[in-house]
């Protein structure tokens, strides 16, 4: 009698812990992960230097937009209201944490001096939190850490933060700036018309942007337009653009004396500052200006002058999202003219 006591005991500590064990998995799933801080650990990138979503929730955290230290000046307003409506609507329905916790919006961020978080990539997404309709409390991020580099001073932190190519350190001229001039809250990131310029070119094909194996896609996931891009000019036809910040390399150009579109100037004068809500009427007549630029910025990044000019914006970042162990960088650029579609045009209160 006494060993069917014993059995019986040790079946129920295996059911117990086999529910202890789903359970845990359970609430990883459901988003039960620590607040960003020194206790935070780097996450470990595997064997093809992807950061798994299992190594995401493993190590990760989740932090309050105010709290992140943007690595770049601007972004494209234009694309961070339509993630913006996204995500109250995603909160509206219930599903907020859900879509924060996917994959491919994560933040990766890296722990500074004093412990200050910089976010390092996804600046649209934060943007489109902070400004969602959502409570205050809500305006949250999950994020996970690339680099412990709290205990550098100042100066040799942005020196490494530039070599490691984890901070975009120019205006929307292209221009350099110090570390000084970035905000210090997302809620002080400047729009930058010709970032969002940029981006419609791209998913018109203009240059070609092509992530490699096994990375995460962007916070809002690959566009149609990508998809189309990739599959008419991938690796085997252009060498697909693998520098850093491509994006911003490549509205520099639009922007510059090279690229000679003269509408530019009066889109660049149509930027709208972060408002909460957004100014709808500002975003819709930024739009319909850019809307007007967009054939002449199709015609001038298909120039050979265009790659020229682009590959020395972006030699200043080096290479380094191609094959494991490639030096070799490449601006994706396209010589053939492409006829651009319509992009979207979000309102603030809608989901796009």
């Amino acid at each position: 009698m006494r060993a069917i006591n014993l059995l019986l005991a040790g079946l129920l500590m295996l059911a117990w812990g086999a529910t202890a064990s789903a359970e845990k998995s359970r609430d990883a799933v459901n988003g039960v992960i620590p607040a960003c801080g020194w206790t935070t650990k780097v996450a470990r990138p595997n064997d093809d230097l992807m950061y798994t979503l299992q190594e995401k929730k493993r190590r990760g955290c989740i932090i309050e937009v105010k709290a992140l230290h943007p690595t770049q000046s601007a972004v494209g307003m234009l694309a961070a209201a339509c993630k913006s409506a996204r995500v109250s609507s995603e909160a509206a329905a219930g599903n907020l944490q859900d879509y924060l916790l996917k994959d491919n919006r994560w933040v990766p961020v890296v722990r500074g001096p004093g412990g200050v978080f910089y976010l390092t990539d996804h600046h649209h997404l934060a943007v489109a939190v902070w400004n969602a309709t959502i409570e205050d409390q809500d305006k949250k991020v999950y994020a996970y850490l690339l680099d412990d580099w709290s205990a550098l001073k100042e100066s040799v932190f942005w020196e490494r933060m530039k070599n490691a190519h984890r901070a975009w350190l120019f205006n929307r001229a292209g221009q350099s700036i110090p570390p000084s001039a970035l905000p210090n809250e997302v809620g002080k990131l400047q729009d930058d018309p010709l970032r969002t310029l940029s981006a419609w070119v791209r998913e018109n094909c203009g240059y070609v942007k092509c992530d490699p194996p096994g990375a995460a896609k962007s916070d809002d996931g690959q566009s149609c337009a990508d998809r189309s891009c990739e599959e008419k000019f991938g690796s085997k036809k252009l060498p697909c653009a693998n520098a850093y910040f491509i994006e911003f390399a490549w509205g520099a150009f639009l922007g510059s004396d090279e690229a000679a579109i003269p509408e530019v100037k009066a889109a660049l004068d149509a930027a709208c500052s972060q408002q909460n809500p957004m100014n709808q009427q500002c975003l819709d007549t930024q739009y319909d200006k850019l809307l007007k630029v967009l054939p002449a910025a199709m015609q001038a990044t298909a120039a050979l002058e265009a790659k020229t000019w682009v590959e020395g914006k972006a030699s200043d970042q080096t290479a380094g999202k191609g094959k494991k162990g490639s030096t070799t960088t490449s601006v994706g650029h396209n010589p053939k003219v492409q006829q651009p579609l319509l992009p979207p045009k979000c309102s603030i209160g809608d989901a796009q």
